[in-house]
């Protein structure tokens, strides 16, 4: 059985801005994608420790000022293959502490935009601009 056939929630494969707060007490920012109400794939610019607490904040929707803070632990910290040497060089994946299913509520209606469906473009290197 695939890993998505197991998942317990609903995925959805949005970008949306988000922050994240460390054990070291510095909010960093972050694009959170691929979410459900029981966790998230973010990329970073910096790396975390495997079992770390965070506290993350998202936008819903991203242009708007509603934000919801969700505490979370991170479960995998990898290289973010698609962007090694770029802005969003580390991708981290977490599980909130407890379900969040007004987040589930929020990205189900998100999804529905089309405008917000799209991976933002990628970073251009000079020689290929």
């Amino acid at each position: 059985m695939a890993a998505d056939e197991r998942r317990e929630h609903d995925r959805f494969r949005l970008w949306l801005p988000a922050r994240i707060k460390g054990a070291d007490d510095k909010t960093r920012m972050a694009v959170g994608h691929d979410m459900s109400q029981k966790g998230s794939l973010l990329v970073t610019r910096k790396s975390f420790d495997v079992g770390t607490t965070i506290t993350l904040t998202v936008a819903m929707p991203p242009d708007s000022d509603n934000e919801l803070t969700i505490e979370a632990k991170v479960l995998r910290c990898d290289r973010n293959t698609a962007d090694p040497q770029g802005l969003w060089p580390y991708s981290v994946a977490v599980e909130f502490t407890e379900a969040a299913p007004q987040l589930e509520k929020l990205l189900e209606t998100h999804a529905r935009e089309p405008a917000h469906q799209k991976e933002p473009p990628q970073r251009r290197s000079p020689a290929t601009s």
